[in-house]
């Protein structure tokens, strides 16, 4: 019997086969050639090399050795093919030798990008399964955006001065002069996003030669500038400025709430009880802040110098003697200073006390009243009490003020000289306030407010002076983040000289979604 006839194994020319083989031998050549070569180099010439793989071991497989003889012209094929092969890669990386290295292009702004599969997304992300769209960086400065939507919708029963930023009620008295008068019970709604919020929180570099003074900022606008329309609100500045901090103090400068009056009322937001017994306002100033620990908490001095008639815009010269700004005029900034201790209570609340005082100068071109007076003073002192009762489920808060030519921060209802007279209006007022948020999701309020003009200072007013406002008030809260909801019920009255009240019930609720 013969012997079956002697068959040859096979080379194995598939691709995974042809992969591994030629993988391991364009590797030596790479490493053996440019031992020292950077990994961007190796990258791109096994990568070019890679790409080719393929090619060669398709050509393998499409026709199979059928003898010894054909088997060695295959294998001294393949010998040549990884000879110009490994002298390809040979080439790629002389030339990436001998290549400048491209420039690094300038920094950009860009938002913090999702993570890829090739980048594992940062413990942030993994925490909260969001992305953080809202950081941009630029050069060494980062920036927050922060902001809400949101749609107010108000009822009176009464009508107050202004349906969205009402500052006392009109006098319901038949008698009243058309200038502070309305008819009884004359009610209005008014619906609007005028609060709706943007803002940018900056957060920049130290800066050595200023004793490592950590730069920052905040630009914030909302939508209360006077419109077109009302489908045409225009943006408002709230706050601009620059800061920069140390250890336990700053530096401000730019536009930002006053010192006095830090804190407010939670209700009435589109004018924050402003001539209703709450002081304070925004305006351009130069502000510093010293806050060192002290025994278990912190002591804390503030001091402003701003612009006077930043927010009245008082002027009482007539047209032809220039439009200057009375505080303008003066040649003197608004100063303020409060003193405050603030200490540490339950787990992250703070009872608070502050003591403040703001003082200021108008001056006109023409003689006011009859007391033809060209110079006035400006003048308040008060206290601000922030009370932690229980954790974060109850507190109290409110201020207590008294001063005189209060209108550029908001007090006297808003009068502030009597222009018959030519004399200063003296005010006194205040608001407390009880905070209840017995679960994460819902908190009640209730507080009342009071803004009091002395009445023989208002004495001969060309229009009948507002002698009082006086605000019962409550609110509740729905926190569903990022959705917020609120509804507040205020009964306001406010008495004249010489003429009867005007009394409102006024409703307000609103949605926003905050970000």
């Amino acid at each position: 019997m013969n012997p079956p006839p002697l068959r040859l194994a096979e080379p194995d020319t598939t691709p995974t086969a042809m992969n591994k083989s030629s993988t391991t031998q364009i590797c030596s050549a790479i490493a053996e050639s440019h031992p020292n070569r950077g990994r961007t180099g190796v990258s791109l010439a096994l990568a070019g090399a890679l790409a080719m793989l393929p090619l060669h071991a398709v050509a393998q497989q499409a026709a199979k050795p059928a003898t010894l003889e054909d088997a060695l012209v295959q294998i001294e094929a393949l010998k040549k093919q990884m000879s110009d092969l490994e002298k390809f890669v040979k080439d790629q990386v002389q030339q990436r030798s001998a290549s400048p290295p491209a420039p690094t292009p300038p920094p950009t702004a860009v938002a913090t990008q999702p993570p890829t599969a090739s980048s594992p997304p940062s413990d942030k992300s993994l925490e909260t399964g969001f992305v953080k769209w809202n950081e941009l960086t630029v050069g060494k400065s980062k920036f927050k955006l922060y902001g809400f939507l949101r749609l107010d919708a108000i009822y009176d029963d009464s009508r107050p001065n202004n349906t969205q930023v009402p500052a006392y009620i009109r006098s319901e008295d038949p008698g009243a002069p058309a200038a502070i008068a309305s008819a009884p019970n004359s009610h209005d709604l008014t619906i609007h996003p005028r609060l709706t919020r943007f803002g940018l929180d900056f957060f920049g570099p130290e800066v050595a030669a200023l004793g490592d003074a950590k730069t920052g900022g905040k630009a914030e606008i909302d939508f209360y500038n006077t419109p077109s329309s009302e489908s045409r609100n225009a943006p408002r500045m709230r706050h601009a400025y620059l800061k920069l901090t140390w250890d336990n103090a700053f530096l401000l400068a730019g536009q930002t709430s006053d010192v006095i009056s830090p804190i407010y009322p939670i209700v009435n937001p589109d004018f924050v009880m402003w001539g209703a017994g709450n002081l304070g306002d925004r305006r351009p100033q130069f502000r510093g802040e010293w806050a060192p620990k002290a025994g278990p908490g912190n002591f804390i001095l503030q001091g402003e110098a701003g612009l006077t008639s930043a927010d009245d815009g008082q002027d009482l010269d007539p047209a032809s003697a220039g439009a200057f700004r009375d505080g303008e005029a003066s040649g003197k900034p608004t100063l303020q200073v409060r003193v405050a201790y603030a200490l540490p209570l339950w787990e992250k609340q703070k009872l608070e006390v502050g003591l403040w005082g703001h003082r200021a100068w108008e001056e006109t071109d023409t003689p006011i009243g009859t007391s033809l007076r060209t110079r006035f003073d400006s003048k308040a002192a008060g206290v601000d009490l922030t009370i932690p009762l229980y954790k974060d489920i109850a507190w109290l808060k409110g201020e207590l003020w008294t001063g005189k030519n209060l209108s550029d921060v908001r007090g006297g209802i808003l009068q502030g000289i009597n222009t018959a007279t030519g004399n200063e209006v003296n005010s006194q007022g205040g608001w407390l306030e009880l905070g209840l948020r017995p679960i994460k999701w819902f908190s009640i309020h209730g507080g009342y407010s009071m803004d009091n003009p002395d009445n023989g200072d208002l004495a001969g007013a060309a229009v009948p002076g507002r002698s009082r406002n006086s605000i019962w008030y409550g609110a509740i809260r729905g926190y569903f983040d990022p959705i917020e909801i609120g509804l507040d019920y205020l009964n306001w009255t406010t008495d004249y000289i010489g003429f009867g009240p005007g009394v409102d019930n006024r409703f307000q609720t609103y949605i926003s979604y905050k970000f």
